[in-house]
């Protein structure tokens, strides 16, 4: 795979930083030996290019996911479009050229919203509170400054993107367009303004994707693009593996939505040594002789536990009967938790009870909101066709590890497909196709807060009494 790196005379950072602020992420542990992982690149690890580098990557090479084109490689000219997934733990950039749909530069930052809450609801509360103007100009501010650096990386002006596609959940398009939150925080969740206002961001146009129920939004409009489910006849499933446990079910030509408040486990945000999946992060644990065996991403040195890695130990504990049938963790362990590692510096990551209770929270509402969403649907999980799994989180997951802790209910792990970022794709494909996205009409909205089957499965899924070890 050929990528080039853009440098000039001032640049100071090593190829290999440069890779991964492109969103390539290469292991090196040969301390300038130039034999990095084993094998030798065909270029110099140590490298400060001086001026725009085409190098090869080895073909297994995989970028920091969050992005869902992976399969894209950057290829040097000018980006006219830009594509913006305003997520409520990151925010994800990427710039292409829209008519011949070459990727030009991507970007991935953490959403500056986050000093007000990790979850929606903390958002719409802060809000609320007085901080709506300030909350707004803090995301077009930090918007603005990274749009500008994705430009200067691209080495071109600002002014050459004619046209941007941006997209959300409704509350994080409520924000940055200034919107009034109050109906979003109780029942009966109306929304006051309808759809999005496109608006104009210097001579630039804005298409923003529009959100179909105040816990439904544009992002799942866009993963319905992604996934192609406008049609499809397939009965399908569209999850989207956040903070929010958005879900889209298609079946007999009608569309039905329900959100469950999954929390930000998936993402890492809310446990102890939490992390997004990037190099470095724990991704997969096995038990070996009473010890955890870590397998990190990229297989550098253990910076955190992403999503991935928690499900894995949590599946790992279960099936070596650490974990009790109500998922409390066995007094094998220390109150502190399980040491899992230490990071560079030395600083221990330990998974705690707490951890365990946020991941098994998680996990709890994905399956128990799949099981009420296909029973409005007149139809059972097993009837599922297709199941697409949306965030970077899924590129990750063990099925097995899925299985043992029946976070997708019981169906055949056959079924599912993971898309990667699915808001960014279906964006993508908008662009690249010149389509403007339409409301989505007639969707059946699952309110899961009203639904007693899913409090019901909600509680049963929370405890592994009668789980397959």
């Amino acid at each position: 795979m050929l990528v080039t790196v853009n440098a000039d005379k001032k640049n100071t950072k090593h190829i290999l930083t440069l890779l991964e602020e492109m969103g390539y992420s290469l292991p090196c542990n040969c301390h300038g030996a130039h034999h990095c992982n084993g094998n030798p690149y065909s270029f110099d690890c140590s490298m400060i290019p001086k001026e725009p580098v085409t190098v090869t990557l080895p073909s297994s090479t995989q970028k920091i996911h969050g992005l869902s084109l992976e399969n894209i490689s950057p290829k040097k000219g000018p980006g006219d479009t830009l594509l913006i997934d305003l997520g409520t733990t990151t925010i994800a950039l990427a710039l292409i050229d829209r008519m011949s749909g070459e990727l030009r530069q991507t970007s991935v930052f953490p959403n500056p919203g986050k000093r007000y809450g990790a979850d929606i609801i903390s958002r719409i509360r802060a809000s609320m509170q007085g901080n709506k103007e300030i909350m707004q100009q803090e995301l077009i501010h930090n918007l603005q400054t990274r749009i500008r650096l994705l430009c200067q990386r691209n080495q071109q002006d600002e002014g050459a993107i004619t046209r941007c596609y941006l997209a959300g959940n409704t509350t994080m398009i409520h924000l940055l367009m200034g919107y009034d939150c109050t109906p979003l925080s109780s029942s009966p969740f109306r929304i006051a303004q309808q759809t999005p206002s496109a608006f104009f961001y210097k001579d630039c146009e804005i298409i923003i994707f529009p959100w179909i129920t105040a816990f439904i939004g544009g992002d799942l409009t866009a993963g319905l693009y992604a996934c192609d489910m406008n049609h499809s006849k397939k009965t399908s499933l569209l999850i989207d593996l956040g903070t929010n446990g958005e879900m889209i079910l298609s079946h007999n030509s009608t569309l039905y939505a329900a959100a469950t408040a999954a929390g930000p486990a998936f993402e890492g945000s809310s446990l102890s040594c939490g992390c997004p999946a990037i190099p470095g992060a724990v991704s997969r644990v096995v038990w070996k002789r009473n010890h955890p065996a870590l397998t990190t991403i990229d297989n550098k040195i253990p910076v955190g536990l992403c999503g991935s890695g928690a499900i894995s130990l949590t599946a790992e504990l279960l099936r070596n009967e650490y974990l009790t049938s109500e998922g409390i963790l066995s007094e094998k362990f220390p109150p502190a938790g399980i040491l899992l590692g230490k990071r560079t510096d030395g600083t221990p990551l330990y998974f705690t009870a707490d951890d365990l209770r946020n991941v098994q929270l998680s996990v709890a509402a994905i399956a128990a909101g799949m099981e009420a969403i296909t029973r409005a649907a007149g139809i059972s999980p097993m009837d599922l066709q297709q199941i697409y799994l949306g965030g970077g989180f899924g590129f990750f997951l063990n099925l097995s590890d899925c299985q043992t802790l029946h976070m997708f209910s019981s169906i055949n792990p056959d079924v599912l497909q993971p898309m990667g970022n699915t808001c960014l794709k279906g964006m993508y494909l908008c662009a690249t196709d010149d389509i403007r996205p339409q409301d989505i009409p007639s969707v059946k909205f699952v309110n899961l807060a009203e639904s007693e089957l899913f409090k019901e499965r909600f509680i049963s899924h929370m405890t592994y009494s009668d789980y397959d070890m």
